[in-house]
C-alpha cells in the first residue's frame, strides 16, 4: 500500500508543482474545474445519492456553477471578500458541529443538508485558488505546498510524541501532539516564505499568524470529510488514485483552508 501511495503521489506532486508555476489563470481554473467535477461525484455519495445519473447531475452542476461564480467574480472582484467570508464562517460552524456533536449513525438516506454544504464547500475553494494565482503563482504554491508541510510535520510529530487523540471518533490515527507538530513546520516554512517574499517584520508576524490558524482549519477539512465517510461506512471517498482513495481524500484540507488563506491574505497582505 505504501509503496502504491508513493507511485501516485510523486508524479501527481510533480504535475501540480508544474503546473501552478508554469501555467496561466485560465488553464489553473479549468484544471480546477475537472478537479471540483470528480469531487462533486465523490460529495453526492457521500450524501447519500447512490444513483448514477443524479450523482453526474450534481457534479455537473457543482462544475458548472463554479465556473458561473468566477466569471460573476471577475467582473465583480469587490464581491470575493463577502463570499469568502461566508465560507470561512461556515467551516467555523462545521468545527463547532463536528467537536460537539459526532459523527451520527451510519445512515444510507440522502441528506440535503450536505448537498446544500457541499455548494459552498466545493465552490469557494475555486474562487480562493484563482485569486492566489492572479496575486502570483508563489502565492498558490505557498498556499497549496503548506499543506503539504502540515502533513508531514504532523506525522512525524504524532509518530514520536503522539499520546492524545484529537478527535477519536473521527479519526483514531489523528493527535494533538501531531496538530502542534503541523504548527510547528508550518511556522518553519512561513518564516522561510516570508523571506522569499521579502515581507517586513509586521506583514511576517501576521502570516504566520495566518498560516498557525489555517494549518488548524485545514485539520478540520480533512475530520469533516472522516465524519462524511464515517457516516456513510466508507473508507475512501473513491478510488480514482491508486492508494490514496479519491480526489476529496486527497484535497479535503484545502477545501476548508484556501478560503480562509486567500480571504486573509487579501485583508492583510496583499
Amino acid at each position: 500500500m505504501l509503496k502504491q501511495r508513493v507511485l501516485t503521489a510523486i508524479p501527481l506532486a510533480a504535475l501540480v508543482i508544474w503546473g501552478i508555476l508554469t501555467q496561466s489563470k485560465e488553464v489553473i481554473l479549468y484544471s480546477l474545474l475537472i478537479v471540483i467535477l470528480v469531487s462533486g461525484w465523490e460529495w453526492a455519495r457521500l450524501s447519500g445519492i447512490q444513483n448514477t445519473a443524479l450523482r453526474a447531475v450534481y457534479a455537473v452542476m457543482i462544475a458548472f456553477g463554479a465556473y458561473c461564480s468566477q466569471l460573476f467574480i471577475d467582473s465583480n472582484p469587490q464581491w470575493l471578500t463577502p463570499v469568502l467570508s461566508v465560507t470561512v464562517l461556515s467551516w467555523f460552524v462545521v468545527i463547532y458541529h463536528m467537536f460537539s456533536k459526532g459523527p451520527q449513525p451510519v445512515n444510507q438516506s440522502i441528506s440535503i443538508i450536505k448537498l446544500l454544504i457541499g455548494i459552498i464547500a466545493l465552490i469557494s475553494p475555486v474562487l480562493a485558488l484563482v485569486f492566489l494565482r492572479v496575486e502570483g503563482s508563489y502565492w498558490l504554491f505557498y498556499c497549496l505546498s503548506i499543506i503539504w508541510v502540515a502533513d508531514i510535520g504532523a506525522y512525524f510529530s504524532g509518530k514520536r510524541f503522539g499520546k492524545n487523540k484529537l478527535a477519536p471518533s473521527l479519526s483514531p490515527g489523528k493527535t494533538k501532539e501531531g496538530m502542534y507538530g503541523a504548527i510547528v513546520a508550518t511556522a518553519i516554512y512561513t518564516i522561510l516564505a516570508g523571506l522569499f517574499f521579502e515581507l517586513q517584520v509586521i506583514a511576517l508576524l501576521m502570516l504566520l499568524i495566518i498560516a498557525s490558524l489555517a494549518t488548524f482549519i485545514s485539520v478540520a477539512g480533512d475530520l469533516s470529510i472522516s465524519l462524511l465517510k464515517r457516516e456513510k461506512d466508507l473508507k475512501d471517498t473513491g478510488s480514482i488514485l491508486p492508494g490514496h482513495g479519491g480526489i476529496l481524500d486527497r484535497i479535503d484540507s484545502v477545501l476548508s483552508s484556501a478560503p480562509f488563506f486567500a480571504l486573509f491574505l487579501n485583508l492583510v497582505i496583499f
